[in-house]
């Protein structure tokens, strides 16, 4: 199942046109990058010579029946992906939801995931399509001004998700070593280093182990809803019927759709895609794009089901508490309150086994994070630098944000600073989606393989309720802080908190509404007519771990 290294060396690399004088990629782009200083023409001969060496993996020309034993070669990037819905983030917001709001809130999950499902497909779309991931698509179509704006948000994106994964860690030293949190906080600049280096005995038994650890813990909350003897009523009723019991309920609901619904990982998972070699041509990559939206509905499917478990676990466990300062501790703290969940399950062992499993899950998705940092660094800047050093920055900028949290306020407002992480996750979600939705909509970058205009009645009214759902969570959050009052100060404050508003709105409509100029037709056409050397298009998983290329490789990636 390993693709030859030989031809994973043209891998992320467009057909040489695409990377050469014009660069636009069918000559409309706007604000095109500069040349590339890491790119590599390749002739004529070494496609033919790469091409000779690549096995490939999923469909042949046989291959147009939906088969398992296919599915199977497909799995891998939506499974990586599903790391990212069982990390601390995604505890801390369902066990906020199970012990403030019941089961009131599980329909949010099951309407996030969904959207996330159906986000997602349009990602693996545009991949298939074009041979590009989503950032590199930014690359060529827009200015350079809004291109680098869009970069920064990115990057800050990565950074807000990097928070929960701080915090998660630091408590979870906590629970084993019992240091303090500001401690726990200061070692996690060091744990990513230690774990990017044990990618040295290979990457995909690191992940194993740690992907083990998750989905045991998980497990445990799935067989916890069997002793918990949840109501059945309430929980259907939380599953089907929408309510918001406030606006606290919202903040909560949207922090669950930006921990459900990453910004980032739309990036990763449109280049992972990349990573299953497959056969060109119209038919085989209608099939490609099949196998891997059933691929990441599956995985979907099961974090859907472990989520549901944490909030439904949450919530009959706090309904059985009656101490009001007991309650209150839960409610504050409910992240380091949660191996007293699982005592049915686990025993004495369920505060040690939670601390190692929210240690992994932490790391893991660090690591995840810093696989789409670099992703998005080559294809916004085509820019590349040493992975360990692309996480230990983004480590330290979230790092900053915990300690201060953590030494000012308390462990109760660190785990609170991750609820918030989740929000502004939600709140820069619509500067990934929407340009991903004109991109899949628009036939000149995805030729037969665009989006058919009856899914834009559900792709255009899901981005503007996510911007009217954040927008309406920022006026009733500031209403309610008290902070709006008839003082100079107030008014400031009020007139701040406006014009953020509609500079936020207002660049989101400048993307919808900007025309695409980008015209990928030609690229689109010689992949759908196979008149493309497939080893300069895909990309490889190996034996040996080593995921990202150095600074000054070609423009490779070997997953």
């Amino acid at each position: 199942m390993f693709a030859a290294r030989r031809g994973a060396q043209f891998t992320r690399m467009a057909m040489s046109d695409d990377y050469g004088p014009d660069r636009g990629g069918g000559g409309g782009g706007v604000g095109h990058a500069p040349q590339s200083m890491k790119s590599t023409a390749v002739s004529d001969v070494e496609r033919e010579n790469a091409s000779a060496d690549v096995q490939i993996l999923g469909l042949g020309d046989d291959d147009h029946v939906f088969n398992l034993r296919t599915l199977w070669k497909f799995m891998g990037p939506g499974f990586l992906m599903c790391i990212a819905y069982v990390d601390p983030g995604n505890f801390e917001s369902d066990l906020q939801a199970g012990t403030l709001f019941g089961y009131k809130l599980l329909w949010v999950l099951l309407w996030a995931t969904c959207a996330g499902w159906y986000v997602q497909g349009l990602t693996i779309r545009l991949a298939l399509a074009t041979g590009w991931d989503l950032a590199r698509c930014f690359r060529d179509e827009y200015p350079d001004p809004v291109r680098y704006a869009l970069w920064i948000m990115t990057e800050l994106a990565i950074i807000a998700s990097d928070v929960p994964e701080v915090i998660g860690t630091a408590l979870a030293l906590k629970l084993i070593f019992n240091i303090p949190t500001w401690v726990g906080v200061v070692l996690t600049s060091m744990s990513t280093l230690v774990f990017l280096g044990l990618q040295s005995f290979g990457v995909r038994k690191l992940e194993a182990f740690m992907a083990s650890l998750v989905g045991v813990m998980s497990l445990c909350f799935l067989a916890e809803v069997m002793y918990v003897d949840a109501p059945a009523g309430p929980v259907v009723a939380g599953i089907i019927l929408p309510r918001l019991p406030g606006s606290k309920a919202l903040y909560i609901a949207i922090s669950l759709v930006g921990a459900v619904v990453m910004p980032h990982n739309l990036f990763l998972h449109s280049a992972l895609v990349l990573s299953r070699g497959f056969s060109l041509g119209e038919k085989s990559l209608k099939m490609a794009l099949k196998y891997n939206i059933v691929e990441s509905g599956l995985a979907l499917a099961v974090s859907l089901f472990i989520n549901f478990a944490v909030i439904i676990v949450a919530a009959a466990n706090f309904a059985q508490l009656d101490d009001p300062v007991e309650m209150q501790a839960v409610r504050d703290k409910p992240l380091q309150y949660a191996p007293q969940m699982l005592k049915e399950v686990l025993g004495p062992a369920a505060k040690g086994f939670f601390a190692a499993a929210l240690l992994a899950s932490g790391q893991s998705s660090t690591i995840t994070g810093t696989y789409a940092g670099q992703f998005v660094m080559d294809g916004f800047l085509e820019l590349r630098i040493n992975p360990v050093l692309r996480s230990f920055v983004t480590r330290m900028c979230a790092i900053l944000p915990s300690l201060s949290v953590v030494l000012i306020a308390g462990d109760e407002y660190s785990e609170g600073l991750i609820v918030i992480s989740s929000t502004i996750l939600a709140i820069q979600l619509p500067y990934a989606l929407i340009p991903l939705i004109k991109f899949t909509s628009s036939p000149n970058i995805m030729g037969p393989m665009t989006i058919p205009d009856k899914h834009l009645k559900y792709t255009q009214p899901l981005a503007a309720f996510i911007i009217c759902a954040n927008v309406v969570l920022v006026i009733i959050t500031v209403a309610e802080s008290g902070l709006i009052t008839g003082s100079f100060v107030g008014v400031f404050l009020a007139l701040c908190v406006t014009m953020l508003i509609i500079v936020y709105v207002g660049s989101l409509l400048y993307l919808a509404r900007r025309p695409v100029h980008q015209n990928l037709l030609s690229r689109t056409g010689r992949r759908m007519t196979r008149d493309v050397d497939v080893g300069a298009e895909t990309s490889e998983w190996t034996n040996d771990g080593d995921l990202l290329p150095d600074p000054g490789a070609p423009a490779v990636y070997s997953l």
